[in-house]
């Protein structure tokens, strides 16, 4: 593994990881992995009344997939969301960004996911748009490698300009993911960008061949429609303001199914358990620690 990423993940808690530990349930190694995820992995001054203001972000992996570690931080401007009118312009059912629109979205958001790896990481990771789609002035890139591991980060941008971004990498003794059944999807939940005026929840992830759409029934917005395409699907809605308490008691990051609509026109319900490669326990155990605002 790349030495850089290693000296980071042993100055945020220097430890030595036992050969037969479980970090699936193990109570310890979980509330570990809770605090480095949620961890600013970027030092930045606080910020000053006017300016942008310091976002943070977090990501819990799923089982099986071993160790994830966040490696985007960014900075979300004052009212992204606005409220009122600009709160309803965001849409459950996203829109087709295409053309120069689309290009430069992807060209920012490579950009800024090639430069936050390289200097969080050290890593040089080959990053690909997967996803682009809009909601009102908003456009969402997702970029992965596309790799068996899959590193991977989601920018937002508002009217063009780079407003927000989150991911993660595989970090220590990460294994291979899975295959997804054909008729079903694969994610991570908890993906939270926030401040302390509002956030947003963010779930991207991979689908199966005969998966052409999907629909996720959330706590905050009911039914969000995700983009699909190539493999891959994505899907973002504004929350409440996060805090630690509040999502630490949200193991299911605010979904509460997801509905895969397939290629002959049946509907199969992806159970979180299915989605997650989680357990029932898993999926209703509160975590410890990690605080998702600057």
């Amino acid at each position: 593994m790349n030495d850089t990423f290693d000296h980071a993940l042993r100055d945020l808690d220097p430890a030595v990881t036992p050969a037969d530990l479980d970090t699936d349930v193990d109570s310890k190694a979980r509330a570990l992995l809770a605090r480095v995820v949620a961890t600013d992995p970027m030092e930045a001054p606080a910020p000053t009344t006017g300016s942008p203001r310091l976002l943070t972000t977090r990501r819990l992996t799923a089982a099986g997939a071993g160790v994830a570690a966040g490696i985007a931080a960014s900075l979300l401007l004052p009212s992204v969301f606005g409220g009122g009118s600009a709160m309803a312009a965001w849409t459950a059912t996203p829109h087709p960004v295409s053309g120069d629109r689309a290009a430069d979205a992807q060209e920012k958001c490579l950009d800024s996911a090639r430069d936050t790896t390289k200097r969080t990481t050290g890593q040089v990771l080959g990053f690909r748009p997967v996803v682009t789609e809009g909601r009102g002035p908003w456009t969402l890139v997702y970029v992965n490698d596309d790799s068996r591991h899959l590193a991977e980060i989601t920018c937002l941008l508002q009217d063009g300009d780079l407003v927000g971004s989150q991911g993660s990498t595989p970090g220590p003794g990460a294994q291979p993911l899975p295959p997804v059944p054909t008729g079903s999807a694969r994610a991570a939940l908890g993906a939270v960008m926030s401040t302390n005026e509002e956030s947003l929840r963010i779930v991207t992830g991979r689908v199966g061949a005969d998966v052409m759409g999907l629909e996720l029934s959330t706590e905050a917005r009911g039914s969000v429609t995700a983009t699909v395409t190539g493999g891959y699907f994505a899907a973002w809605w504004p929350d409440a303001p996060m805090t630690e308490q509040r999502e630490n008691t949200s193991p299911r990051g605010g979904v509460k199914s997801v509905t895969a609509i397939l290629r002959d026109g049946s509907r199969h319900n992806v159970s979180l358990e299915e989605l997650t490669g989680r357990t029932s326990a898993q999926l209703n155990t509160s975590a410890t620690g990690g605080s998702t605002h600057d």
